[in-house]
């Protein structure tokens, strides 16, 4: 597997030194920055590419939180924090692991080890071949075949996701919104707001005033404006 590149995000020079030293002992993290404010890691990521964020909640200027609201598309991000009441609203931004303070190292290279995992079953070099062409989902007792084809959009309803296709019933199964972008190739997906993953080929319109998407069967989809861009020059129109 190769190194992933990591910043931290962490205000408090003991947890800094900290999280630099748990670093140092795990040879598949490059850790290339850490800052002490969300604003210089923001510049930063403008042109630099990461693997992975480590960032703390209480933060001067930006938090945490925030800092990870703006990122498009997100690494893998692990929080850490003397707090636990952000827990939910943080697994709702599909983070890997929240880790509270203070941190040993064995709960800490656990949380490494989940992001190696992920990593490694989503940038494999057959993860996103043309031969992969569906998935088979758990609904209650049930393994369904999901042919993504016949996908024409995915909904997130926090810890679970609804998958509309061609037929008529949805599907409704227990992933993470962020897992199910890892999963879906990307050539032919893309998420376009927090809660929605469309099927690129079943777009029959875009209303930019009003930021919604149209779908096939004249389904309406809110377009999220961290998104726009992105889909704008992936549908590349001509004027």
């Amino acid at each position: 597997m190769k190194t992933l590149r990591c910043i931290v995000l962490e205000d408090e020079e003991p947890a800094q030194n900290l999280i630099k030293n748990y670093l140092s002992r795990i040879s598949s993290i490059e850790l290339l920055q850490v800052f002490d404010n969300a604003l210089e890691a923001s510049n930063f990521l403008t042109h630099q590419t990461v693997d992975l964020i480590i960032t703390d909640i209480s933060m001067p200027h930006l938090s945490g939180l925030d800092f990870i609201r703006m990122l498009s598309p997100s690494p893998h991000v692990i929080i850490m924090t003397a707090h636990a009441d952000y827990a939910l609203e943080s697994y709702d931004l599909d983070v890997i692991d929240y880790l509270k303070k203070p941190i040993s190292f064995d709960r800490f290279k656990k949380s490494i080890e989940k992001v190696e995992r992920l990593y490694s079953a989503t940038n494999n070099e057959d993860s996103h071949n043309s031969s992969d062409t569906m998935v088979y989902v758990k609904e209650g007792s049930k393994m369904i075949k999901v042919n993504f084809n016949e996908i024409i959009y995915v909904e997130g309803l926090r810890d679970y996701i609804k998958i509309i296709t061609d037929n008529e019933r949805p599907i409704i199964t227990h992933i993470t919104m962020k897992k199910m972008v890892e999963i879906l190739p990307p050539q032919s997906f893309m998420r376009v707001h927090k809660s929605y993953i469309i099927a690129t080929d079943k777009i029959s319109a875009i209303d930019g005033s009003n930021s919604l998407i149209e779908l096939k069967n004249n389904v309406m989809i809110p377009m999220g404006q961290n998104y726009k861009e992105t889909l704008m020059s992936k549908i590349k129109p001509i004027n």
